[in-house]
């Protein structure tokens, strides 16, 4: 496993245990996206089966913390910093206002790459409202630091 600080990894276990329901220190296969994704990993839908392979290794259909953590770190390679979010932002604010409508960033986020359902765009829309403009513009800056895990900041 990559070396982590021991606050990170604290910051990861407080996740993991949460997700942990039945308090015995292993968690249900199917939540491994939604954990990574807690803890500020971006899997892709592409990399989701091998991440549980990593995470769950004899197919047991729950895994570890330790398992966990090789997988968290495996969704790390590749990673996302919130100023190269910010900088795709941009690029869709020509005038550089630090905005973009929102019904813009729903079509993208609907249509282009991973796509989200309808579902988890509804979900993701609740959310988005307390970084709305008057206007209902997203203030991009703001929605990237809401997005950014505590320990990337």
């Amino acid at each position: 496993m990559l070396n982590i600080s021991e606050a990170t990894r604290k910051y990861f276990r407080k996740r993991f245990d949460h997700f942990d329901r039945d308090g015995i220190q292993r968690v249900e296969i199917n939540l491994l996206p939604s954990l990574i994704r807690v803890c500020g990993g971006i899997p892709l839908e592409a990399d989701i089966d091998e991440l549980k392979a990593i995470a769950d290794p004899t197919g047991r259909g729950s895994f570890d913390f330790n398992d966990f953590c090789n997988s968290l770190m495996r969704s790390f390679e590749r990673p996302i910093y919130p100023e190269s979010v910010i900088e795709a932002f941009r690029d869709l604010d020509p005038e550089y206002k630090g905005f973009i409508p929102h019904y813009e960033l729903r079509y993208l986020l609907t249509t282009m790459g991973d796509t989200l359902s309808v579902e988890e765009m509804n979900e993701f829309a609740e959310e988005l409202k307390s970084n709305l403009d008057m206007e209902g513009n997203v203030v991009y800056n703001d929605l990237v630091f809401k997005m950014t895990p505590e320990f990337l900041r």
